[in-house]
């Protein structure tokens, strides 16, 4: 009886180490080997793309004022030497973020008062995010000359696409898009975002209406953790500086991009779990074109490549521009795109 009782300890406990061994195997396959992790994303952008607001190219654009009479919508196709090489290993994602400023008592789109495009460096393992100032002087094609913040509510997201691949020579791997309320509730998710107050934007925040709500006019100068609606207000501010200096567009562009930043360096390092589960939840409040195949190359991009740096810049670059009336654009950036393709470029690698 006690020899039987011995071995069937000693099968158990054979079988706990059997098991212990092929589940470490199976982590080691998950999240150390290349086909794992490739796996792992495959998985991962399938639960994440169930969760967004996912328009295609076609729908994601609107009528246009100006469209040629043949046709009542002017949506752009990406051009076949913007084509990626498929045997060719990726050096650059491109991502336009997109935040728009729709008003619910107006129809239609609004304008994207914010418009960064985030390249992910896949060989140097950097993420860099590009403000294009919303008063850049353009010319699209099947409209009127305006500013490019303007270009969305007429052209849709193609039409955006068509002025970054004119200026830039790129043809973006996707947008995602925000509105006001979103990207609060977004803000709200991620347990509010840290960023430093000069005296002067503490006391401005809390005396306009750029913090929507009044019960959270109560900000400081000093660093701080703001919630979201006290983000978004911060993000709007243009007529005070910011803590580095930067007066109006600038300033206001490069405290988003701020925002943005101390997101990434407060989540990098968080383990894939909680990365999902908090991606889970934001998601449900982005719209995008991000195909779920370009996302499984995406987070495996991230994934594989930890990326752990992260870099910010303009457009148009400083000293590469005048301010300037364009006939009935009144106080446009009229940008040396030429000189701004070759910096950005420069900048990039």
């Amino acid at each position: 009886m006690e020899k039987r009782k011995k071995s069937l300890i000693e099968t158990i406990v054979l079988a706990v180490a059997a098991f212990v061994a092929v589940a470490t195997a199976l982590l080691l396959f998950v999240f150390y080997t290349k086909p794992g992790k490739k796996l792992t994303s495959k998985v991962v952008a399938g639960y994440l793309h169930a969760s967004v607001k996912y328009v295609s190219g076609e729908s994601s654009d609107t009528t246009t004022e100006n469209a040629p009479e043949t046709s009542d919508k002017l949506i752009f196709e990406k051009p076949e030497e913007a084509e990626e090489d498929p045997g060719k290993e990726r050096e650059f994602y491109h991502i336009l973020l997109l935040g728009e400023e729709a008003l619910k008592t107006s129809p239609g789109k609004g304008r994207t008062d914010t418009i960064i495009l985030a390249t992910i460096h896949v060989k140097e393992k950097k993420v860099i995010l590009t403000s294009v100032l919303r008063d850049t002087y353009v010319e699209p094609e099947g409209m009127k000359p305006c500013k490019i913040n303007a270009v969305y509510a007429k052209q849709g997201v193609s039409g955006l696409y068509k002025i970054v691949y004119d200026k830039l020579g790129i043809w973006p791997d996707g947008y995602v898009k925000v509105g006001f309320d979103s990207f609060e509730e977004i803000i709200d998710l991620l347990g509010g975002a840290e960023v430093t107050l000069t005296a002067e934007e503490a006391e401005y925040l809390n005396t306009h209406n750029y913090i929507s709500k009044e019960q959270f006019r109560n900000v400081r100068p000093g660093t701080q953790v703001l919630n979201g609606n006290q983000t978004l207000g911060y993000c709007r501010v243009r007529f005070v500086a910011n803590i580095n200096g930067a007066h109006s567009d600038y300033g206001r562009t490069e405290r988003q991009r701020l925002v943005i930043e101390n997101l990434f360096e407060r989540y990098k390092e968080a383990g894939l779990t909680k990365w999902v589960k908090i991606l889970k939840q934001a998601l449900g409040y982005i719209e995008t074109d991000i195909s779920e195949e370009t996302m499984e190359e995406l987070i495996y991009v991230v994934y594989d490549g930890r990326i752990t740096t992260m870099k910010q810049q303009q457009l148009p670059m400083k000293g590469t521009f005048e301010s300037r009336d364009m006939g009935k654009v009144t106080s446009t950036l009229v940008a040396d795109w030429e000189k701004n393709r070759e910096l950005f470029w420069n900048l990039l690698k």
